[in-house]
């Protein structure tokens, strides 16, 4: 069986929910602000809202391994969230909504994913700190660079993960509202 992850990231930032969620959409120009990311290729655009887009993308972690993954966006809703569906190196499925308070922009993310690439899933049980951490150098990287290119102010970012067998493991979160 893949070694499971439950990943969960937050970003609040002081700018313009129009811009910040722009950047988001334009999943083919992340590897320009988003220094893990190498390579986005768009395998299928999408229809409005970007649903049904499928993207591969090639990561270059932290540690120094590479995995490649796609999403599938299988549900939209511009300016609120996108709900993806991933393949290849990850497999599972992930959650972004952004939330637009009188104060802040806020983003997070979820990811409910498992790795099936043998050495992950052999080496898991101790290697499992070590993945965890460079998932959190990759998302911090994400809230910075997303900063950047939205014209905002990154406030707080914080990655938590929810280890196996914890309260609300492999639960996706629901969407606000």
């Amino acid at each position: 069986m893949a070694a499971q992850y439950h990943f969960l990231s937050r970003y609040s930032f002081e700018g313009d929910p129009g811009r910040v969620w722009d950047a988001i959409a334009s999943v083919e120009s992340w590897p320009r602000w988003w220094s893990w990311l190498q390579q986005v290729d768009v395998v299928r655009a999408g229809g409005d809202g970007g649903l049904g887009a499928v993207y591969r993308f090639t990561v270059r972690a932290p540690a120094g391994y590479g995995f490649v993954y796609e999403t599938e966006n299988v549900g939209a809703e511009p300016l609120h969230h996108i709900d993806v569906v991933s393949s290849g190196d990850i497999v599972g499925r992930g959650r972004l909504v952004l939330e637009a308070t009188s104060v802040t922009v806020d983003v997070w993310f979820a990811w409910l994913v498992e790795t099936p690439k043998r050495w992950m899933t052999v080496l898991a049980p101790i290697a499992r700190p070590m993945f965890t951490w460079n998932h959190d150098r990759m998302m911090d990287a994400f809230g910075v660079g997303l900063a950047d290119v939205a014209g905002a102010n990154l406030v707080t970012s914080h990655n938590q993960t929810i280890r196996p067998g914890a309260p609300g493991f492999w639960v996706m979160p629901d969407l606000p509202g």
